[in-house]
C-alpha cells in the first residue's frame, strides 16, 4: 500500500534561525518601489514570495536582483540556525508511523541541504523541495506538485509548518494543515485553516496516528 506522506517547513520548524522575513520583505519592497514598480493597494502587509512572484510578472528584468535580497538574509541566517527541540526525533517517530517525509522550503538548494546537513536531518527526509524546484513559491501550493509527482498514489498527505504561507498553500491545495507554534493571530488575519495546532513537535506523532 503506498505510505502516506508528511510535509515540514524548514525554518522554525525543523530548525530554527533568525531569519527575519518581515525584514525580508520590507527590503524586497524598498528595492521594488525605489524601481518604480507599482504596488497595489492592500490591507495585508506585503510578503517575500509574493513581491517576487509580483516582480516576475509585473518586471521580470528586476527577478534576478530582487531574489538576491532573501538569498543574502538567508545565507547570513543559516550560519546561526539551530536544530528546533525535538525535530530528529519527530522525524524519526513519523517514519515509524509508516509515513514518508519531505521538506518543502521557500529557501534555496544551497540553504536547505547545509543546513539538514550540519543538523544530520538528510538521512530522516525522503524528498526535498526548494524554491529551485518550483515554478511559484508558498503561499502558492505549487511545491505539492512536486511531492505529488513523487507519490502519485498516497492516500494521505499532511503539512506541519509554522507560518500562514504554509497553511495557505496547504489550504490551497486541499490538504491538512498542522500548525506548529508560530503566530495564530497572523493565520486568522490571512484566513488560514489548521486542521490542528501543537506546541511542541514531540505531539506530531501521536496526532498522526490518532487521525491515521
Amino acid at each position: 500500500m503506498p505510505a502516506p506522506v508528511c510535509v515540514f517547513d524548514l525554518d522554525h520548524t525543523l530548525v530554527n534561525s533568525p531569519l527575519d522575513l518581515r525584514g525580508v520583505a520590507r527590503d524586497m519592497e524598498a528595492f521594488v518601489r525605489g524601481r518604480g514598480v507599482p504596488l497595489p493597494v492592500r490591507e495585508q502587509r506585503w510578503s517575500a514570495p509574493e513581491l517576487f512572484d509580483l516582480v516576475r510578472r509585473e518586471a521580470a528584468h528586476l527577478a534576478a536582483e530582487v531574489l538576491a535580497i532573501p538569498q543574502a538574509h538567508e545565507r547570513q541566517a543559516m550560519e546561526h540556525a539551530t536544530l528546533e527541540p525535538h525535530a530528529a526525533e519527530t522525524l524519526t517517530a513519523v517514519r515509524a508511523l509508516g509515513f514518508a517525509t519531505a521538506l518543502w522550503t521557500n529557501n534555496d538548494r544551497v540553504v536547505a541541504d547545509t543546513v539538514l546537513a550540519r543538523f544530520d536531518l538528510l538521512p530522516h527526509l525522503d524528498l526535498i523541495v526548494t524554491r529551485d524546484d518550483v515554478e511559484r513559491l508558498k503561499p502558492d501550493p505549487d511545491g505539492l506538485r512536486v511531492v505529488r509527482a513523487r507519490w502519485p498514489l498516497a492516500p494521505r498527505i499532511v503539512v506541519v509548518g509554522d507560518s500562514w504561507v504554509d497553511g495557505a498553500a496547504a489550504n490551497a491545495a486541499g490538504v491538512p494543515f498542522i500548525h506548529y507554534g508560530g503566530n495564530n493571530a497572523e493565520m486568522d488575519r490571512r484566513g488560514v485553516t489548521a486542521a490542528a495546532r501543537i506546541a511542541s513537535l514531540r505531539d506530531l506523532a501521536a496526532l498522526l496516528d490518532s487521525n491515521a
